[in-house]
């Protein structure tokens, strides 16, 4: 399990800051801006940089490492973890999940927002490698998602996304269709109906809607779970909340090829807490936890380092911004 943990939260941060720099672009313009096969964030060095997807993985798999998948302690554990991620001052930040950690700090106990976001989908996949038990599975998914989330289209998308990690590592020996099946006994059928008739707007590409995002990586699982290159390349092109749908698909098959992607792409690791020794450090306890049951004091990040990076990923995005206003339309 360490390894297969580790390679997910590798492949997770590798889809997050591959799709970064193509965010909210419209599909024609993605796919003149792609620069395969390298991060874009910064120039010249292909800087590679992450967002709140990342971030929000290993916040809940520090959550788990606190619990030890206890329900009412991973709740208590998951929200001291966001209510230190908002004081750090994050750049990316949906707005139900702004409102749910404001609340948090505040003291409130129903802390979720009406909102159908992709904030509860992205702490999803690593809770599917975490929970060996699909009864478990979906008490921690409900809880990670009420705390930012109530629209129950929030959790429906979340719990799919963690079954379908969960069916990658735990059911790896069988096909495609095999897993399918089983994807489809479990998943909301209003989702798994909109999953199989799902297309990408042809004009903004793929929205914030957890519905739209869910959509889009199940479809890039079933073409390209054995080439997740060319699925991270699919998504961008197809514009919208790339860095999202690049993260949750890459988490979703990065158990099997997470050191792959992380080897093959081109450029610099620019991050000075989220690298891959933190993975590795998370990852083996995480796996001692899951064996043992006995929950652990979590690696730490955050601090002042993490909001000194943060006050630059502000620039950094700016510059992004900027840079949109030129060509290539």
């Amino acid at each position: 399990m360490k390894t297969t943990i580790y390679q997910t939260l590798l492949a997770t941060a590798v889809g997050d800051a591959y799709g970064l720099p193509y965010e909210n672009l419209s599909p024609r313009r993605a796919k003149k801006w792609l620069r395969p096969r390298r991060y874009a964030l910064l120039p010249f060095i292909h800087g590679g940089m992450v967002s709140d997807d990342t971030e929000h993985a290993v916040l809940t798999v520090q959550a788990y490492i606190a619990s030890a998948g206890e329900p009412n302690a991973f709740r208590r554990k998951l929200r001291g973890q966001l209510r230190g991620w908002l004081l750090a001052l994050p750049v990316n930040c949906g707005m139900a999940t702004l409102k749910g950690c404001l609340k948090i700090c505040l003291g409130l106990q129903n802390t979720g927002t009406w909102s159908a976001g992709n904030g509860a989908a992205m702490r999803a996949p690593v809770l599917g490698i975490l929970c060996n038990d699909v009864n478990q599975l979906a008490e921690l998914v409900h809880i990670s998602t009420a705390t930012t989330h109530r629209d129950p289209q929030a959790e429906h998308a979340a719990y799919a996304l963690a079954l379908l990690a969960h069916a990658e590592y735990y059911l790896s020996n069988q096909s495609v269709e095999q897993k399918s099946a089983w994807l489809g006994e479990r998943v909301h059928a209003d989702l798994w109906a909109h999953i199989h008739a799902y297309q990408p707007d042809p004009k903004h590409g793929i929205t914030g809607y957890a519905y739209h995002t869910v959509a889009a990586v199940f479809q890039a699982w079933q073409q390209f779970r054995d080439n997740p290159l060319a699925g991270l390349d699919f998504l961008c092109e197809c514009g919208g909340d790339t860095d999202t749908t690049c993260a949750l698909f890459a988490g979703v098959v990065g158990g099997k090829h997470g050191a792959t992607l992380f080897d093959e792409m081109a450029g610099a690791w620019c991050e000075p807490v989220l690298r891959p020794d933190f993975f590795e450090q998370l990852a083996t306890q995480a796996a001692r936890v899951a064996q043992t049951r006995q929950p652990e004091k979590p690696v730490r990040w955050g601090g002042v380092r993490t909001i000194l990076r943060n006050a630059v990923f502000v620039v950094i995005v700016l510059a992004h911004c900027l840079r949109r206003l030129l060509p290539p339309y």
